[in-house]
């Protein structure tokens, strides 16, 4: 029984690896195709910071429709039993009753506040303008996000196939090797050293591995994908990229740049609460209308034909004569707040301007980094495979033959590297301009 046991335990086991082993190959084959606009409309839709800034937009229209109900007519009602369980007995409370009943409704309407009402409401409707600009800097923030990590990701991919191949190169240099050992022509130097080229690959792809795996977990995060598949990207990086105007590019960051909208409405949301606050100075003007149903009784319920109607209206003026300069305060107060917004306005647009001319400068230096690039990486493949024929007939060393191929893989390296720094640059023209991008 025991021997049965341990085989069902065995097989169970080995079944349950090779299934694991399986999943996973599944897994590696059938990976999760992500474009660029896949993973930007993913990052959008399952950001937290997008949905609060949604959140804020539906905010300041409750408190814009909060200011505004001041227009409308307020009525009140209410309704008052009261029992009058003691009171003295003299000449003024004989015909005081132990019961009493109130009911009544009261009408109030706005007439004229000198502004106050008007400014009120124009303020709440610009707290709305600069939450929507506020949603469109935070929706161009999670592109740019999921750029990154989406160029983060190809960069990673390609070293890795850089460094893969790089291992390939080795091992095809140490065939070669192996060729010429049936001549009898290599020394054991050269397999000694060979031995250790190959040795000193395998760092290089572990650690481009590792960083592959972390750039996907990352775009993972970024896109809100919770399964564990692969993830297989779409789109490949040009390697011509167009000039830029800075003039143009400047003029478009004024105009279309969110977060720079947003503080110049906040300048004229300001300016509107600063005329709200001397309104404050003004008096109020008002009309009321009440009416009320009451009576009393000796009984605690009391009856209709105790009860008698009474009506009143009338118009009603307040002014504020003295508040012991709170009023004043408030209004130097916003006063203060009107001028760091404008403050804010200036900051940011130099913030901004300054932000797009170093990527401006950074990108055309890009550029011509890319050129030389390519170039590079031309030569250095031309250099690799004419050393590898000098090395079959033994006119140079192992060493020789290592010293082109590591030249090789870092002007690859270098290639990509550049091309990613390029796009992320470019990802940050177009996060500040809207300009250029298909995704804006």
């Amino acid at each position: 029984m025991k021997r049965i046991i341990t085989f069902v335990l065995l097989v169970a086991f080995i079944f349950i690896n090779v299934y694991a082993v399986y999943a996973e190959d599944i897994s590696r084959q059938n990976p999760i195709v992500v474009t660029l606009n896949d993973a930007i409309g993913r990052a959008i839709s399952t950001s937290e910071d997008y949905k609060m800034s949604e959140n804020l937009v539906e905010e300041m229209n409750s408190k814009y429709k909060e200011e505004r109900a001041a227009y409308f007519t307020q009525i009140d009602g209410s309704a008052t039993w009261k029992n009058n369980f003691e009171y003295p007995d003299n000449a003024l409370n004989q015909l005081t009753k132990e019961y009493g009943l109130d009911m009544g409704i009261t009408v109030n309407q706005k007439l004229f506040t000198f502004g106050k009402t008007f400014s009120s409401v124009a303020a709440a409707k610009k707290a709305i303008d600069v939450s929507r600009y506020y949603k469109d800097g935070t929706r161009q923030e999670i592109i740019f996000n999921a750029k990154i990590a989406y160029y983060n990701l190809y960069l990673a991919r390609n070293i890795l196939d850089i460094a893969e191949k790089s291992y390939e190169n080795v091992k095809s240099n140490e065939g070669i090797i192996k060729e010429r050992s049936a001549d009898g022509r290599v020394s054991k130097r050269d397999n000694i050293k060979i031995k250790a080229d190959i040795a000193s690959r395998v760092p290089l792809v572990s650690n481009s591995r590792a960083n592959y795996v972390s750039a996907v977990e990352a775009l993972r995060v970024i896109i809100g994908e919770e399964s564990k598949e692969d993830i297989s990207l779409v789109e490949v990086l040009p390697e011509q990229y167009p000039e830029l105007n800075r003039e143009e590019l400047a003029l478009s960051l004024y105009n279309n740049q969110p977060n720079i909208k947003a503080l110049s409405e906040a300048i004229k949301e300001k300016e509107n609460l600063i005329s709200a606050k001397k309104a404050d100075f003004m008096p109020d003007i008002s009309s009321f209308a009440t009416w009320s149903h009451k009576g009393d009784s000796n009984d605690y319920y009391v009856g209709q034909e105790a009860m008698d109607d009474y009506g009143v209206w009338g118009l009603k003026v307040s002014v504020p004569i003295w508040t012991g300069g709170e009023t004043g305060e408030k209004l130097q107060q916003a006063r203060i707040d009107k001028r760091n917004a404008d403050l804010e306005y200036q900051k940011g647009k130099e913030s901004y301007l300054l932000e797009l001319d170093k990527a401006i400068y950074s990108y055309r230096e890009y550029k011509k980094t890319l050129e030389a690039n390519i170039e590079a990486v031309h030569w250095a493949q031309e250099s690799f495979l004419y050393s590898q024929e000098l090395f079959r007939s033994g006119q140079i060393s192992v060493t020789d033959l290592n010293d082109a191929e590591w030249q090789l893989t870092n002007e690859k390296i270098n290639k990509e590297t550049t091309l990613f720094n390029l796009n992320t640059t470019l990802a940050k023209i177009e996060r500040l301009t809207l300009m250029g991008s298909k995704n804006e």
